[in-house]
């Protein structure tokens, strides 16, 4: 059976990447270097940029030169007119619920940039706007979503694995434990990609959902 490079190419790629995220996970917390957004200061705030730069935003980079190489388009911001009206309506709620909760310390200005650019833009990027787009090219729809989803509930065990040291079948028991919840939220975002042709809209939806919890004090 010949192997579709198309479908492989992507995927080893995310994979590398879920490898080296862990691994450099794990330098950072066996070095306190590991930081949370509530406990972002001054003194610390410059390690956290560049934690954040090399664990979700290089990636980003590489896959922009990538899709650049190969002529590739880059509109994230779709071509709809209602999945631009969409995304401002999303953007005004956002930045509504950064007002409401008026935490304008260092840590509270930090934490919508966070829950945007960090954590929203770099995983919509990777897994849907590059690694599901991918997929769904050579492959069905629903096993694209599939794929794209495990591997990133995958990467999310990353964390629960290095802090509480768990053995080999811990962590394999933790990873599996994401592949469900994580596939059927990237099912979500993965449509609200298609129908609104817009990466824009799965990342907003995104940082809302990890944002809100802000605004009901559990952050």
């Amino acid at each position: 059976m010949k192997i579709n490079k198309k479908i492989i190419y992507p995927i080893a790629l995310i994979g590398i990447y879920m490898v080296y995220f862990f691994f450099l996970v794990k330098y950072l917390y066996n070095n306190n270097l590991l930081i949370g957004v509530n406990s972002i200061t001054k003194v610390n705030i410059g390690i956290q940029l560049l934690g954040d730069f090399l664990a979700n935003l290089l990636i980003v980079i590489v896959i922009i030169s990538i899709m650049l190489r190969k002529k590739q388009s880059l509109n994230i911001t779709g071509t709809t007119r209602n999945g631009k009206i969409v995304a401002c309506i999303l953007f005004a709620i956002y930045i509504g619920i950064f007002f409401i909760k008026g935490d304008f310390s260092l840590a509270g200005i930090y934490k919508p940039f966070f829950f945007l650019i960090v954590v929203g833009f770099s995983e919509e990027f990777i897994f849907r706007g590059y690694l599901f787009t991918e997929l769904d090219k050579e492959l069905p729809t629903y096993l694209a979503i599939i794929i794209s989803g495990m591997m990133w509930g995958a990467m999310h065990a990353t964390i629960p694995i290095i802090t509480n040291n768990y053995s080999g079948i811990q962590s394999f028991s933790a990873i599996i434990s994401t592949f469900g919840g994580y596939t059927a939220a990237g099912a979500i975002f993965a449509l609200l990609y298609k129908k609104s042709n817009s990466l824009i809209v799965p990342i907003l939806v995104h940082a809302l959902l990890d944002f809100y919890p802000v605004l009901m004090n559990k952050i």
